[in-house]
């Protein structure tokens, strides 16, 4: 009788974490839609996506990393880009877990001066969501749906053609 409350007890907490993980999957080539998950800004206050691509603007949403040059390219664009249109266009930067942590993302965001939207993939579940093979990774999103993945590199004048559609 023992063993069986062991064994049932083991496969509640297992089933209970599993749930707890808050996977998610995203058909980025379908342009599929953006089921709800949990943003934390590199201060760790969280923020439900939707809130954010339910507000009725478009929205940048890129995934990066600190270390990627080509990300390390970007930034400054993307900044340009928030400061012209952020009454306009939402703009939300990820920045990855991989080869990477909280501490070298929040030096390298001061150290720059970003004032978009940040937020941080602790446990890379954003990054696995989105089926992601490389970096960086831009896309436009529409009412929680994706319109777009955005060629790379992109830079001013790119991302304000294709937020003007």
């Amino acid at each position: 009788m023992k063993k069986i409350i062991l064994i049932m007890s083991l496969f509640l907490v297992f089933i209970v974490s599993c749930g707890a993980s808050k996977v998610f999957s995203v058909d980025v080539e379908e342009k599929g839609e953006v089921p709800n998950f949990e943003l934390k800004d590199l201060n760790g206050k969280k923020i439900e996506s939707k809130k954010i691509f339910s507000n009725g603007k478009k929205t940048l949403f890129i995934i990066a990393a600190e270390w990627c040059p080509h990300c390390k390219e970007e930034m400054p664009e993307v900044q340009k880009f928030y400061d012209a249109n952020k009454d306009k266009v939402n703009v939300v930067v990820v920045y990855s877990n991989a080869q990477s942590n909280l501490g070298k993302v929040q030096s390298y965001v001061k150290d720059n001066g970003y004032t978009f939207p940040i937020y941080y993939d602790e446990e890379g579940r954003i990054t696995n969501g989105f089926g992601l093979d490389g970096f960086p990774f831009n896309l436009k999103i529409n009412n929680n749906k994706i319109e777009e993945k955005l060629e790379l590199p992109v830079d001013l004048e790119s991302l304000t053609a294709t937020f003007a559609k």
